[in-house]
C-alpha cells in the first residue's frame, strides 16, 4: 500500500505540487479575506505599517496581478523551449525530468498561486469597505518578493538545466534510486539460476487486463491472497514490459482445490499504465542514458567526449546490479507452502541492453571502444564470480564486434589489452554456483 501511495506521488508530482501551491495561496487569500473583513478581530495585534487603504490595496493588487500573469506566460515559454531542447538534443524520455524538477514546478505554483491570490482579494475588496485598512496588498507585497527570489532560482536551474553534465548526473542519480530500490527489495531474498515446474501439474495463466507497461507488483497483497494456500506463482514479465490485453503476466500453480476468484484478484495485483516511470524501473533509467549516449555519437551533434561519460556512468550503475547471481527471485516463508517466483535483475540480459546499441554506432571510434572497456573494469570491481564470467563473454563480444574496423598495430594493441586485463579476471565454473 505505501509503494502504491509513492509511485502515485512520483507518477503526478506535477500536478500535486502545483495543487499544492494553489490550495496554499487559497487558504491564505481566505485567512486575508477574514482580516480585513473584520470576521478575524486580531487588527490590534498587527503594525498600523502594513496597513493600507481599501483603493490603494485594489491598485497595487490589479498591479500585481498582471505581473504576475505575464511573468507565468513567459516562464512557461520558457519551459516549452528547454523541453524542445531536451527532446532534440537529448532524448525524449528526458522531457519529465525536467518537468518534474523540483524548481520548475515551484515556480510555476508560486506564479499561478500569486495570481490567484491577487484576484480573489480583489474580488472580496468590497466599496463598503472603503473606510477599513486593509493587509492584503502588504502580504501581496511580500508574496512578490517571494516570486522574485523564486524567479531567479528558476532562471539558474535552466542554465544548468541545459547542460548536458548536469543532466546526466541528475539522471545517474535517478537511476541510481531506481537500482538502490531493487537491491532493497531483493535484500535478504532466496536467489536461483533456473525454476521449472512439471508439465503435468495444473496451472492457471493471469492475464493483463488492459494494454500498457508493467508500472507496479504489488507482492504485499498478492502474498497475503496465498499466504495461507499450497501454490506457486511464476511471474514471467518484468516491471516496465509492454503487455497487452489479455497477454500472460504470470502462472499460478495450485495443488488441489482453488478459488475461481482467485486468478481475478491476482491479476488485480499488477498495475499497468500507459507510460513508463523510473521510480522502480531501473531499466528505464537507464534508457535514458543510454539515449543521450547515442544522440552525442550521432554525427550530427559529435560530441564522444559526452557520450564517454554516460558509459562510465552506466558501468558505475551496473556495478551495483554485478553483485547480484541468479535470475529469479524467491518469495516465501518458513510457515507457508506458498511461494512467489519472479524472474528479475539478469546481470547478462541488463550489461547486453546496456550496451549493444552503444557498441554497434560507436564500435568505430577508438575513444568509445576504449571507454567500453573502462566500464566493464569498473564492473569487474564489484562483479559476483559468476558474473565475471560474463564479463569476460561481454568483453569478447565487443572485441569481435569492433576489431575489423581498425588497421593499425598501435589501435589493435591497445584494444587487445584493454580486452586481455577483462579476460584475466579471476573466475570459476558457472555449474559451480
Amino acid at each position: 500500500m505505501v509503494q502504491k501511495i509513492i509511485m502515485l506521488f512520483k507518477n503526478n508530482k506535477m500536478w500535486i505540487i502545483l495543487g499544492g501551491y494553489l490550495l496554499g495561496s487559497l487558504l491564505l487569500s481566505i485567512l486575508v479575506i477574514l482580516i480585513d473583513n473584520r470576521t478575524l478581530p486580531i487588527q490590534p495585534y498587527i503594525p498600523e505599517l502594513l496597513f493600507t487603504t481599501v483603493a490603494l490595496a485594489k491598485e497595487i493588487l490589479g498591479l500585481l496581478a498582471g505581473v504576475l500573469l505575464t511573468i507565468t506566460t513567459f516562464t512557461f515559454s520558457t519551459i516549452l523551449i528547454v523541453l524542445t531542447m531536451y527532446s532534440s538534443q537529448f532524448s525524449p524520455r528526458v522531457v519529465e525530468n525536467f518537468l518534474t524538477n523540483k524548481s520548475t514546478m515551484q515556480v510555476m505554483g508560486i506564479y499561478v498561486g500569486g495570481f490567484f491570490y491577487c484576484i480573489t482579494n480583489l474580488l472580496f475588496m468590497r466599496n463598503v469597505h472603503l473606510n477599513y485598512w486593509v493587509i492584503g496588498a502588504t502580504v501581496a507585497v511580500l508574496y512578490s518578493i517571494l516570486c522574485i527570489i523564486y524567479f531567479i532560482i528558476f532562471v539558474y536551474t535552466v542554465s544548468s538545466s541545459i547542460q548536458a553534465n548536469k543532466l546526466i548526473e541528475r539522471l545517474y542519480n535517478e537511476s541510481n534510486q531506481a537500482i538502490e530500490s531493487t537491491l532493497a527489495f531483493l535484500k535478504d531474498k532466496k536467489r536461483m539460476d533456473q525454476y521449472s515446474f512439471d508439465p503435468r501439474d495444473f496451472q492457471i495463466e493471469i492475464f493483463a487486463r488492459k494494454n500498457g507497461y508493467l508500472d507496479l507488483m504489488n507482492f504485499d497483497l498478492m502474498w497475503n491472497l496465498i499466504k495461507d494456500l499450497d501454490c506457486k506463482i511464476l511471474i514471467d514479465s518484468k516491471i516496465g514490459d509492454y503487455l497487452s490485453e489479455k497477454q500472460r503476466i504470470a502462472y499460478y500453480y495450485p495443488q488441489g482445490k482453488t478459488d475461481e476468484n482467485l486468478s481475478s484478484q491476482l491479476a488485480n495485483c499488477f498495475s499497468i499504465k500507459d507510460e513508463r516511470y523510473a521510480y522502480n524501473d531501473y531499466i528505464f533509467s537507464l534508457q535514458k542514458i543510454i539515449e543521450i549516449s547515442l544522440r552525442a555519437i550521432s554525427t550530427g551533434i559529435n560530441d564522444p567526449y559526452t557520450a564517454i561519460r554516460c558509459i562510465r556512468m552506466l558501468g558505475v550503475l551496473l556495478g551495483k546490479l554485478a553483485g547480484i547471481d541468479g535470475h529469479y527471485t524467491i518469495i516465501q516463508t518458513k510457515e507457508s507452502k506458498a511461494a512467489i517466483i519472479y524472474q528479475s535483475v539478469d546481470f547478462r540480459n541488463d550489461i547486453y541492453f546496456t550496451f549493444y546499441q552503444i557498441v554497434h554506432y560507436g564500435k568505430a571510434d577508438l575513444s568509445l571502444v576504449l571507454a567500453l572497456f573502462e566500464a566493464l573494469e569498473i564492473i569487474s570491481r564489484r562483479a559476483s564470480l559468476y558474473n565475471q564470467v560474463v564479463l569476460k563473454e561481454f568483453s569478447e563480444y565487443v572485441y569481435s564486434s569492433c576489431i575489423s574496423e581498425y588497421v593499425h598495430t598501435m589501435d589493435i594493441d591497445l584494444i587487445t589489452k584493454k580486452k586481455d586485463g577483462i579476460m584475466n579476471l579471476p573466475s570459476k565454473n558457472v555449474g559451480q554456483r
